[in-house]
């Protein structure tokens, strides 16, 4: 009896390790994302047996993912052509087991592709029974899940996103092979971000302070032909389960704007920044990050992109320049499909001058000429060859641009293309019939950013300049695509008779001359008179 009883313990010792047999642990490691209070469930499909590096799997005939139409080999009009037996006769071939009608054998069809079928299956799990589950306890990143016995399993679950990723794009099916008996798993739920923004403003070699309006970078004021320098800010992404992934930067900009040649250069965490040739085609271009790259570095390790534009001669128009990028990236470990992050936009803004001439009645004044100048001896001009605008002395070969009025009193050509600061407006040429004005016009532009919005502002002298587009909208719906226009009043006093003063001129002598000839008359009738 006490051999008897020693052996009923030991089968039942046997018995519980066996059903324990299978500890599926679950543990997060990004970030960027968080299991914190999340379920997941295991579902066996196969029971797996194995001799050295030899596996076998059979699937139980009373398995839930069992169905009797998967044994169609023999007869291919009796396969399954639609749900789950469809995607498991596709991926598998079952055979019968001879002289056992409690199982079938599975072995993998040469078209197996376990991504591809893990995302087919997901559908199907929800309307099953998991064969094990866990719950992530509340401020914890792991869970172990108890499963009963070897087999071939899929586990699902799901994740929040924390700093940035898309939590529509998570995706936490994956499948584990349980020879191991405490196999560790990641979950594949991590969507990368992208932060796009305006480093600097420089005009040749010297920076433009305060060109840039925000601490976010989104918006900068810049003159054509002012260089701005970008930057797009990511992360080395999860790529645990990817053999292959998708990680590809992509830039749009405006007319207005022209990429630098071999200003392109990229940086992993501290390391220095190198050189790269991305694909460029007009106004976009794209660079792609491989997978081995990206495992050379830890998940979550910096990416810094870096580049130029110059202002061109289409920003010379009335919108604003911006310049969009987006980050493509894979977003499932078991097929190809890739997700964007959302359009991150940021905006280059010039600003445009214009004049309302007028005389004391208010009435338009046409043919008033105007030339524009910043520091001492710097007028504008533009360099129609490299098609900029320069600073520079007004010369004989090289006279700066005259602005002239039409019939509304307004500039036939605005003056565009500048940013932030002081300028004097110079009257070289006065309508017929007025006036030069004696001085200069101090013309002062100011700008502001806040709640997504710039704001502009400009005074002619001493007066407020009327804004058109004076405040733009840095979202991305905004409508009023337009640039900011300062007008400010210009008035001229109409010519008037100058006055005369000291002698008498001319006058004296006309009334000497008058006086003599009718002296002469007088003293002719006389004598006259004295003869007869």
């Amino acid at each position: 009896m006490k051999k008897i009883i020693a052996l009923v313990l030991a089968l039942a010792m046997v018995l519980m390790v066996g059903a324990a047999f299978a500890d599926i642990t679950i543990t997060n490691t990004n970030s960027r994302i968080s299991i914190s209070g999340k379920t997941y469930n295991a579902y066996k499909l196969f029971d797996s047996t194995h001799t050295g590096t030899a596996y076998s799997y059979t699937m139980s005939t009373t398995s839930q993912f069992y169905s009797t139409n998967l044994l169609a080999a023999a007869d291919a009009d009796n396969k399954p052509t639609s749900g789950m037996a469809k995607v498991l006769w596709d991926n598998f071939t079952f055979t019968a087991v001879p002289g056992d009608t409690t199982k079938v054998n599975v072995a993998a069809k040469n078209s197996f592709d376990v991504r591809q079928f893990a995302n087919d299956m997901q559908q199907y799990l929800a309307s099953k029974t998991a064969d094990a589950s866990g719950t992530v306890a509340e401020g914890a990143e792991t869970v172990t899940l108890d499963a009963d016995d070897k087999g071939y399993y899929l586990v699902t679950g799901g994740a929040d996103a924390t700093s940035g990723a898309d939590p529509t794009a998570l995706v936490s099916a994956v499948i584990v092979t349980n020879e191991d008996p405490d196999p560790s798993i990641q979950p594949k739920a991590d969507a990368p971000t992208l932060d796009k923004k305006i480093t600097g403003v420089a005009e040749g070699d010297t920076v433009i302070d305060g060109a840039v309006l925000d601490t976010a970078g989104v918006a900068a004021v810049a003159k054509v032909g002012s260089t701005v320098s970008f930057e797009l800010d990511a992360v080395v992404p999860d790529t645990t389960g990817y053999d292959r992934y998708t990680y590809t930067f992509h830039d749009t900009m405006s007319s207005g704007l022209t990429f630098v040649p071999g200003s392109y250069k990229i940086k992993f965490g501290s390391n220095d920044a190198t050189t790269i040739t991305p694909t460029v085609d007009g106004q976009s271009f794209s660079y792609t990050v491989s997978l081995e790259t990206l495992r050379t570095y830890d998940v979550g390790t910096p990416i810094v992109l870096t580049y130029k534009a110059t202002v061109n001669s289409d920003a010379l128009t009335y919108d604003k320049e911006n310049n969009t990028a987006n980050l493509e990236y894979s977003n499932n470990p078991y097929n190809n499909t890739t997700e964007h992050t959302p359009d991150d936009k940021v905006y280059v803004i010039d600003i445009n001058l214009d004049v309302n001439k007028i005389n004391s009645g208010k009435t338009p004044l046409a043919l008033a000429s105007f030339k524009l100048y910043r520091n001492t001896n710097e007028y504008y001009k533009w360099d129609s060859t490299n098609n900029v605008v320069t600073w520079g002395a007004d010369t004989e070969e090289s006279p700066a641009d005259v602005f002239t009025t039409d019939a509304t009193g307004h500039l036939t050509q605005q003056i565009r293309g500048l940013d932030k600061g002081t300028y004097y407006l110079v009257e070289t040429v006065a309508p017929e019939g007025y006036n030069l004005l004696p001085d200069p016009i101090t013309v002062t532009i100011s700008v502001s950013e806040a709640n997504n919005q710039v704001t502009y502002s400009a005074t002619f002298g001493s007066d407020a300049a009327s804004m058109t587009n004076g405040v733009v909208d840095l979202t991305t719906a905004t409508t009023n695509n337009k640039q900011p226009v300062a007008t400010g009043t210009v008035l001229n006093q109409s010519g008037t008779v100058l006055p005369s003063t000291g002698g008498i001129g001319t006058t004296i002598f006309y009334i000497l001359g008058g006086l003599l000839v009718i002296g002469a008359a007088v003293i002719l009738v006389a004598r006259r008179k004295a003869q007869n």
